[in-house]
Order: C-alpha cells, then sequence, then structure tokens
C-alpha cells in the first residue's frame, strides 16, 4: 500500500480506485492483503511487548541508517523483497531478521520461516531464548565515483567541469550494470582483482553473492538439455563415443553442472557473468563467468545504471568509477531457526 500512495499520492481514494482498476488491479483483494499484513505487523509487536522490550513501527519511506539507533534488533515483515530492502541500509552488526507475513504467496526464502506459517511469537521467542545460530550472509560493498562533465553550463565557470561525488551501497543478492536500454550495446573498463583493466562490450555485467547465486546467476548460467544434446551431438561428430548414454544420463549432466552454479552465502567471494560477451580482435576473449574478491569498472556508456538488489537503480555516466569487492566485517547478521515443518506446512 505503501508504494500506492507513492505513485498516487496527489489522487484521492476514488480516483486511486478507478486507477487501479485501470491497470486491472482488483482492489478488494489489495486491501484484503494490505489488512491481513497489518495484523501480522501487530503480532509482531504485541509479541515483544509481551517479552517487555520496546518496538517502533519503521514504514519503508521513513527506514535509513537513523532508524537503528538505540535498537538492538530490525525485524522485516513481509517477502523476500522487504528483507533486502531492510538489509540494503544496514551498515553496521545489528542483527536483521525477516519474517514471513504471506507463505501462501511470497517463498521467503530469505525469511527465517520461509513458506511455513509459523506464528510471529513463536519465532521471537525463540529469539529471546537464543534458540538459534548466528548465520552470516556476505554482502557486495559497491563503491561509486561519479564523474560528470558539465560543458557551457553558466554555473559553472570553466568548461569540461567535473563533478565528483563518492556513494557506498550493499548488495545482499546481486549487482546488474548496464546501459538501461537493454538492446544497447554496454561498454567498459574492466579489471579483476587489481590486474590490469580489459576492455569489454557486452549486454551488461551481473555480479552475485551466495545468497544470489540461486536467483538471476544460476539462470543465466544453467546448463539445459537442449543445448546439452546439440553439444553431444558435435562431439558425436567428432568421434566421442556416447554410446548407451540415454536420456537419465541427460538429465544427470544437467543437474550437475546446474548445482555448481551454487554457492555458500557465507562464502567470501563474488560471482561475475558477463552478459553475451563481443569477442573480436578488439575486444579479447576472457572468461564468462569466473570468482573474485575485487572488481573494478570504469563506464563507457551513454546512459547507464547500476542495479543494486533488484530495487535501487542508480544512473551512472561515461567514466564513472565502480569498484565492488567483499569485506568479512560486511556480512549481514542474520539467525537461522530450526523448526519442526510438519506442524507448520
Amino acid at each position: 500500500m505503501s508504494s500506492i500512495n507513492f505513485d498516487f499520492g496527489n489522487l484521492n481514494n476514488e480516483e486511486i480506485i478507478s486507477k487501479l482498476h485501470s491497470f486491472g488491479i482488483v482492489t478488494k483483494e489489495v486491501k484484503e492483503k494490505h489488512l491481513a499484513h497489518l495484523k501480522f505487523v501487530n503480532k509482531i509487536v504485541v509479541a515483544f511487548k509481551k517479552q517487555g522490550l520496546k518496538v517502533r513501527i519503521i514504514n519503508c519511506d521513513q527506514y535509513n541508517q537513523k532508524c537503528f539507533k538505540g535498537f538492538d534488533l530490525i525485524v522485516t515483515a513481509g517477502g523476500d523483497g522487504t528483507f533486502l530492502f531492510g538489509a540494503s541500509k544496514i551498515k553496521s552488526d545489528t542483527p536483521l531478521i525477516g519474517l514471513n507475513s504471506d507463505p501462501q504467496g511470497s517463498e521467503g526464502y530469505l525469511c527465517v520461516e520461509r513458506k511455513m506459517n509459523i506464528p510471529p511469537h513463536i519465532i521471537i521467542k525463540k529469539y529471546i531464548e537464543r534458540n538459534f545460530e548466528w548465520y552470516y550472509r556476505q554482502r557486495i560493498t559497491v563503491t561509486i565515483k561519479h564523474r560528470k562533465f558539465y560543458e557551457n553550463e553558466k554555473k559553472y565557470e570553466n568548461k569540461n567541469t567535473v563533478l565528483e561525488n563518492d556513494e557506498t551501497h550493499y548488495a545482499l543478492n546481486e549487482i546488474f550494470i548496464g546501459e538501461i536500454n537493454v538492446s544497447k550495446v554496454s561498454y567498459f573498463e574492466v579489471s579483476f582483482n587489481d590486474k590490469k583493466p580489459i576492455k569489454q562490450k557486452n549486454s551488461g555485467i551481473s555480479i552475485c553473492t551466495g545468497t544470489g547465486s540461486t536467483a538471476w546467476h544460476y539462470n543465466i548460467n544453467k546448463l539445459n538439455k537442449n543445448k546439452l544434446e546439440k553439444i553431444i551431438n558435435v562431439l558425436k561428430d567428432m568421434g566421442v563415443n556416447f554410446k548407451g548414454k540415454n536420456e537419465q544420463f541427460i538429465d544427470e549432466v544437467c543437474n550437475r553442472f546446474n548445482e555448481q552454479l551454487i554457492f555458500n552465502p557465507s562464502h567470501c567471494e563474488m560471482a561475475y557473468t558477463l552478459r553475451e560477451p563481443i569477442f573480436n580482435n578488439t575486444f579479447c576473449q576472457i572468461p564468462q563467468t569466473g570468482f573474485i574478491r575485487k572488481m573494478k569498472i570504469i563506464s563507457k556508456c551513454s546512459n547507464g545504471c547500476i542495479v543494486v538488489d533488484g530495487n535501487n537503480s542508480i544512473p551512472i555516466y561515461y567514466g564513472t568509477e565502480i569498484v565492488l569487492q567483499m569485506f568479512p566485517e560486511d556480512a549481514l547478521r542474520t539467525v537461522f531457526m530450526d523448526f519442526d515443518n510438519s506442524r507448520y506446512l
């Protein structure tokens, strides 16, 4: 509902409902979900207060680093998107736990109970009693140095004035860097682990953590049966013996290959993927995927962006410098709880 208020804040209720109907949205369902969410949040508040603890409710539009002062725990109520947004503002070791407010509609992969319909008071009681294990998820520290050139602007005395502005972001899942226009080739200078920069053209660069390795990274790189069958046919033409290799063999190879794409959320390396790279005499061939601890990118894009965890898009310009690194001390502190699954499914 907060996003609706943001998008249509200047409209009255009747106008908002009319607008939503024009998009094919069933407002009754939206209202029911919103009320169910508020009820879930209230259960969290009541559970903490029964333990004699101070609670403060913060909406997305109010959420910032100042909110953490004086509090020992941050709880997100929602799904994975809410958890990612909650994690994006945390720069300290303040722990974060996510509670899935809609187990039927949300996968809740990052939430402590996932899709199990566990009442909030049970989770909170386990936390208060320290009946859990600390679980650290590594994050990507993103430092962006903007270098924007201004020409013929009256407020700057000198032409070609360079404005520099550094900003830091944290990604729990993944980073994407590329042209906003997806049909346009992205152009970068890329350096891996402080080595010599290499010029690259592609459809963008994806960089993920172990937490994000089950998402976009997995789907970009996974091996499907159709592709493997074509590879096997080529190998057969080259004289390689695949006699007796049946459909089961194809499935097993695909599964084994795809399983190794996923890595532990605590692993202190990033996995990068160059999407549809252009390799020729000008742009030399390098590994399309791999693991790194540091990546430096200088944008040659005309109208690019860097997207952090799918919900924060930052424009980048020609000359923008982006440094991606992993530091053990920047890991997000969250928890793992063991439940009797059969009781809550």
